[in-house]
């Protein structure tokens, strides 16, 4: 065994006391689309949707202070219209599941910063043209958030503001495929409330 490995288990074994903490919340969240233009002419209106998700988190360092730890998110699916050149076409839909990483500072306020891979489903539902279709859209986010917690000896209540930007976009609209992607989300806002254990 080189030394490089045993280093490796050393720091992994160091970390496992504190595996056991972590968050549980609940995230409401709004997102913000951006209106696209097909074909030179029509144009699609920006599709912002709101839901509810689910978010946990496993603290692999903990310092008091400051805590880093990964975190899982699921958002279910949220629908709006679907508007083209000022006239309803239908339904679009925004969902996803994402993996991640964050950091937070717990002194006075609490302030996190975080990244995380999305698995986005992206779906519309077109009654006069064509039905049912989605694609699905991997890409980085990145997010920042501010808010407070109370100690208490066993579980800590805490509730913080957040918003979040995809690194990547895009910004195609040749087919429906990169229309469906051209419309997801560009900004999300939300408020996240849990516990911390």
């Amino acid at each position: 065994m080189n030394l490089r490995t045993r280093a490796l288990i050393v720091a992994f074994a160091s970390c496992l006391p504190s595996l056991s903490a972590g968050e549980l919340g609940l995230l409401y969240t709004k997102q913000f689309g951006k209106a696209q233009t097909i074909a030179g002419a029509d144009k699609y209106d920006a599709v912002d949707t709101a839901s509810v998700g689910l978010r946990g988190g496993i603290s692999v360092v903990d310092f008091k202070v400051v805590e880093f730890s990964f975190t899982g998110t699921y958002q279910p699916k949220a629908e709006q219209d679907l508007v083209l050149g000022g006239s309803k076409r239908g339904r679009y839909g925004v969902s996803y599941a994402a993996l991640g990483a964050q950091l937070d500072w717990k002194l006075l306020l609490n302030l996190n910063a975080g990244v995380e891979l999305r698995r986005e489903t992206l779906s519309w539902d077109l009654p006069d043209a064509g039905g049912k279709d989605e694609s699905t859209l991997t890409r980085p986010w990145a997010r920042a958030g501010i808010g407070f917690s109370v100690p208490l000896p066993v579980v800590s209540p805490f509730i913080r503001l957040e918003v979040a930007i995809p690194l990547s976009k895009e910004d195609r609209t040749s087919t429906p495929d990169s229309i469906r992607k051209a419309l997801a989300p560009q900004l999300q806002a939300g408020l996240y409330a849990g516990i911390r254990f």
